[in-house]
């Protein structure tokens, strides 16, 4: 085994025990590395990483590294298999590169989240789309910090963000359908693409996720 594969094992034990922590703290019965007996015959030859279950509801979790396009063209198809079965969601986990991080992020109140949530709403009213998206982008996490108490503080992939407040129940599956496509224009934009515009609909997506998120305080 290289040093790149054993890395990559690494995290996604990790990962997989972390998410085994949330969702069993939510009461969900979690299975990592299920076998064929536990998934559905209509997912035919693919593997989820796990699967958590509750009641009626089942989700199968796919663990990633970090969204890259050309996963998300493959995953693409996986999802595709779960249309037609509402009993079942197909959740991605996606992290970040670096589990070591030591930054910690100060816990925002819940007075600063809905003023800063203004603000983005009167940033694309005036027509100022890129700041209201980049803030609006910068909102969802903090938000997520603060649902999560003092296990959110470290930094997250914008990923990471929308997989966790989906998987966790604060925004629903057909918001982080929504939200998907726009992690990649978030970090082009972020990262010092000059010329790339969001719309005024891609800021109304993340205002939407964020009222969702802001329900549960």
């Amino acid at each position: 085994m290289t040093l790149s594969s054993q890395s990559a094992t690494e995290f996604e034990r990790k990962a997989l025990e972390k998410l085994r922590d949330q969702y069993e703290a939510k009461g969900f019965e979690f299975v990592m590395h299920p076998g064929k007996e536990l998934t559905p015959p209509f997912l035919g030859s693919y593997q989820p990483d796990a699967i958590a279950s509750k009641d009626n509801s089942k989700i199968a979790i796919e663990v990633k590294q970090q969204y890259s396009p050309a996963a998300e063209r493959s995953l693409s198809q996986i999802r595709k298999l779960f249309e037609g079965h509402p009993e079942w969601e197909f959740v991605i986990s996606y992290g970040g590169n670096d589990p070591q991080t030591t930054v910690v992020m100060p816990q925002a109140s819940p007075a600063l989240i809905s003023q800063r949530f203004l603000e983005v709403k009167a940033l694309s009213e005036q027509g100022n789309h890129r700041a209201a998206f980049v803030l609006g982008w910068a909102l969802l996490e903090a938000s997520l910090h603060r649902l999560q108490g003092e296990e959110g503080k470290r930094p997250r992939a914008p990923g990471t963000v929308v997989e966790t407040l989906a998987s966790l129940g604060y925004v629903t599956p057909e918001t982080e359908r929504q939200l998907r496509p726009l992690i990649a224009l978030r970090n082009r934009i972020v990262h010092g693409d000059l010329e790339i515009e969001p719309t005024g609909d891609d800021v109304s997506a993340i205002l939407d996720a964020l009222r969702q998120a802001l329900a549960d305080e």
